[in-house]
């Protein structure tokens, strides 16, 4: 992976401290270099601090290494392409140099505050967050944009229902089928998997779209990773409204809007023992509000929002993300989600008719 002796080596090689002065309107010197982050599917993400005399400006820089995914490829076009549509919810781009090394894209980024750190997160402060998330979905929400701005989409942003994405699902359905009875022969484990096997081998004969009403409800392109860590604010002094932006954009998608909600909310809540005795509130606040703020911009949803966020989350769970966690948990890592996974499939599985 790329190290700070690297990044030197090309700052001086391009002659970026020139091209910085010439994009912020002053000199400036490279002055420190701190890794966020060195993951394991070739990408790098690093803090700059520029000094420019007394002034401190830092930048953040994403590496993306060859061979190039495609998941890399969606968050370079959310900048190159996409930025106009979405740039009030998105870090300003500085400029994205192509072919560095080895072929290498590096993106230079506005550095923001990420809300994680700057508060000790409470769940009335997700009600500031959703007025945001909802404004980016109606955007886009059942192909909004006009047709000069869909093309700026057409050859590069995954669709939920797609041939290539739908045969996916199908795919991860049956390896979690697979997976379900080889955790059944493992003693520890058969005794999380036992209660619920049966029920979950009958829902998942139902798929790949376990509710229609998922995809009746609307699409619109979505983040697709909206946890906590990927939600920044400049100033959470606000009591009432945050000019929220959001980094990472590595799995944005046209898909499901309320997948994002999932995300936000209901895994926040799966994480959070703390919350779960207040879970019922806590939800039904949140949708409450991501449901009057659509309707500003025009959006009404047919279903009670409440059950659409479950089913969401319950198709979510059965077509990827149980798959995920039976497979960590059959390879000897640890899930804090697995448990809670089949119990909500049992619950909620009943309360919507899955079974």
């Amino acid at each position: 992976m790329t190290s700070k002796k690297e990044i030197n080596s090309q700052w001086k090689h391009y002659g970026w401290e020139e091209k910085f002065a010439g994009v912020l309107q002053k000199p400036v010197t490279l002055s420190e270099i701190e890794c966020l982050k060195n993951s394991r599917d070739k990408t790098s993400v690093w803090k700059l601090t520029l000094n420019s005399g007394s002034e401190t400006v830092p930048v953040i820089l994403k590496i993306f290494q060859q061979p190039l995914k495609e998941n890399h490829l969606v968050e370079m076009n959310m900048y190159r392409k996409a930025y106009p549509v979405f740039q009030e919810m998105m870090p300003k781009m500085i400029w994205l140099e192509s072919d560095v090394k080895n072929g290498e894209f590096w993106l230079f980024t506005e550095c923001l505050e990420p809300v994680r750190g700057q508060i000790k997160l409470r769940p009335y402060h997700l009600e500031r967050m959703i007025p945001t998330v909802a404004k980016f979905h109606a955007l886009t929400f059942k192909n909004r944009l006009s047709d000069k701005q869909a093309t700026l989409f057409d050859s590069w942003l995954p669709r939920y229902e797609s041939k290539e994405l739908t045969a996916e699902r199908i795919q991860h359905i049956e390896k979690t089928k697979e997976y379900l009875d080889l955790a059944m022969q493992d003693p520890d484990l058969r005794k999380v998997v036992e209660p619920a096997y049966d029920i979950i081998k009958v829902i998942l004969g139902k798929g790949p779209i376990f509710f229609p009403e998922v995809i009746e409800a609307g699409q619109c392109l979505i983040h697709g990773d909206l946890h906590i860590h990927n939600i920044c604010c400049q100033d959470t002094s606000d009591e009432h409204n945050w000019p929220v932006q959001l980094i990472d954009w590595e799995s944005a998608k046209y898909a499901p809007c309320w997948y994002d909600l999932v995300v936000l909310v209901e895994l926040l809540i799966d994480f959070r023992g703390d919350w779960q005795k207040k879970e019922d509130d806590i939800r039904s606040r949140c949708v409450d509000i991501y449901n009057k703020e659509m309707a500003k911009y025009g959006i009404v949803f047919k279903e009670d929002p409440v059950k659409l966020l479950k089913m969401n989350y319950l198709q979510r769970v059965l077509e990827k993300r149980l798959l995920n966690h039976l497979r960590r948990v059959l390879n000897g890592e640890k899930s804090l989600l697995l448990k809670r996974y089949l119990e909500k499939i049992v619950v909620w599985g009943k309360e919507l008719n899955l079974y």
